[in-house]
């Protein structure tokens, strides 16, 4: 039997490799796509009700914040975007669209949604990475010091936006929960940071957390507490 010429083998090697290159490729799509997928069940079980706006313990909820900002990290270094993670969370196949008119999402969505988005960015500004280390630590509902910027070496905290002593539970909210840098000695809330309060007390009346008279309440506390501006301040504003 003659054998095959050179020029026979080679394309049969490139055949070969091709399809061999076509199998692991087929492979790792698959794998990908699954723990993409687990990713988001998970996430899906974090965004529920009673998890997202019911938990028993202040811990619990602090938890669920960091695990949920983890699952998006962990989404994206996969190749899935912040928003389109977030929409498969909250059951949308299709990327949300910005338009007002095809935003059919119920007040608790809403929310859902801009605590998400708003305390992955929070993740990023502190400088935290989809490392494996990182990720570890928040599938556990753990932050790592802050790597890197001002408070580099200081460990990030969760806090609540509207203050639990206005009314107690919201410590257990966690679209009431933010992440962010430890707050210096000594410092105030900026007028940015109470008029954040102001609107998450309306979404959340909204939303049918808190009741109309709680919201009322707590907002006329929010203003009354609102520091003073500065003597000098107010002395270069009159000239």
């Amino acid at each position: 039997m003659q054998a095959p010429a050179p020029a026979t083998i080679v394309k049969r090697a490139i055949l070969v490799i091709a399809l061999l290159v076509s199998i692991l490729y087929g492979f790792g799509f698959i794998k990908k796509k699954q723990r993409l997928n687990a990713l988001i069940t998970e996430s899906q079980t974090l965004a529920t009700d009673s998890s997202f706006f019911h938990q028993f313990y202040q811990e619990d909820a602090r938890k669920t914040l960091v695990r949920a900002v983890g699952l998006i990290a962990a989404a994206n270094e996969l190749g899935m975007t912040p928003a389109t993670f977030i929409d498969r969370t909250l059951g949308y196949e299709k990327e949300f669209l910005t338009s007002t008119v095809d935003r059919d999402e119920d007040p608790r969505q809403i929310l859902i949604r801009k605590t998400l988005a708003s305390n992955y960015d929070n993740f990023r500004k502190l400088g935290y990475t989809a490392d494996f280390h990182t990720l570890a630590q928040m599938s556990e509902g753990k932050l790592p010091a802050i790597p890197s910027g001002p408070m580099a070496g200081s460990m990030a905290v969760v806090v609540p936006i509207i203050d639990p002593a206005l009314l107690p539970g919201l410590e257990k909210v966690v679209a009431n929960l933010q992440i962010r840098p430890p707050a210096e000695d000594g410092e105030q809330r900026s007028d940015v940071e109470i008029a954040a309060s102001k609107k998450l007390v309306e979404e959340l009346t909204y939303a049918g957390i808190i009741e109309t008279k709680a919201r009322d309440r707590i907002i006329g506390e929010i203003t009354s507490t609102k520091p003073e501006k500065p003597a000098d301040d107010a002395a270069t504003s009159e000239n």
